[in-house]
């Protein structure tokens, strides 16, 4: 396929992540937000060729419907946008997502520019027209400093043993430890251990937990569903200390890491 042709088939899924090559591991979600499609198109052919899975938006609108249904671990972001300034955008998501690694690409290079990016929450600054290798070095670096997107898995039973299982009692709201001792859980914790359950092994994303909790994502204070993760986390661990139970995937939500079982299922 001509580079050509690459970029018009990227056109054509324009909003969305790009296919995963066939064989190639779950890739780390990229939102990519630039208005001049010619330039959107060339970016999100490289960066799809180096391996990630690109979103690719032309303004702040389809951005923030993009990260209110979809994973997104770092985001790649234009200053002159059409509808909302880049600098706006990353201070608002700096506030409401901590935890998204952000790469300002930009035209504004003078030295306030840069500054101004910098105290807005950017991790990065880099002025057009930067070096592909350079974007791709920026990016690797910084998620290197992020938790990785997939945890490392637990450890295999030995041969022929399964791996210890909880099993969840949605009905009676009753966790099962391995060792057999049965765990009271509050209807939030309840509905936070479907959800997961439900997901897993794959990680569940914050508007699913949200969503599980019978709340609106545009409107949830996303602190509550982090407050009520972690006490979950630390009853869990405390009731079996054997490593972590639920870990956080940066950019997209949260992973059930140890064996569970339904109620039926035990």
């Amino acid at each position: 396929m001509t580079v050509t042709a690459a970029l018009a088939a990227l056109t054509a899924s324009d909003g969305a992540p790009t296919a995963m090559p066939e064989g190639r591991a779950r890739r780390i979600p990229i939102a990519l937000v630039e208005d001049n499609e010619r330039l959107r198109m060339e970016l999100a052919f490289h960066l799809t060729h180096a391996g990630y899975a690109v979103a690719s938006l032309a303004d702040a609108a389809a951005l923030d419907a993009h990260l209110a249904s979809q994973p997104c671990r770092l985001l790649i972001l234009d200053l002159g946008l059409p509808d909302e300034d880049g600098l706006s955008i990353c201070e608002r998501l700096r506030r409401t997502r901590p935890d998204l690694g952000i790469v300002m690409l930009t035209a504004r290079g003078m030295a306030h520019h840069r500054l101004a990016g910098l105290r807005g929450g950017a991790d990065a600054y880099l002025v057009k027209p930067a070096r592909t290798e350079e974007l791709l070095l920026v990016i690797a670096n910084l998620l290197r400093r992020l938790d990785p997107v997939t945890p490392d898995a637990p450890l295999p039973p030995a041969a022929g043993a399964p791996a210890p299982a909880w099993c969840l009692d949605a009905r009676r709201l009753m966790a099962i430890t391995p060792d057999g001792n049965p765990l009271p859980l509050t209807r939030v914790e309840g509905q936070l251990l479907r959800a997961l359950r439900r997901r897993a092994p794959d990680p569940a994303g914050r508007r699913q937990l949200v969503e599980a909790l019978g709340g609106n994502y545009l409107d949830f204070d996303e602190h509550r569903l982090d407050v009520a993760i972690s006490r979950l986390r630390g009853k869990l661990s405390q009731a079996w200390p054997h490593g972590p139970a639920i870990r956080t995937v940066r950019g997209v939500g949260y992973l059930l890491v140890q064996r569970w079982l339904d109620q039926a299922e035990g």
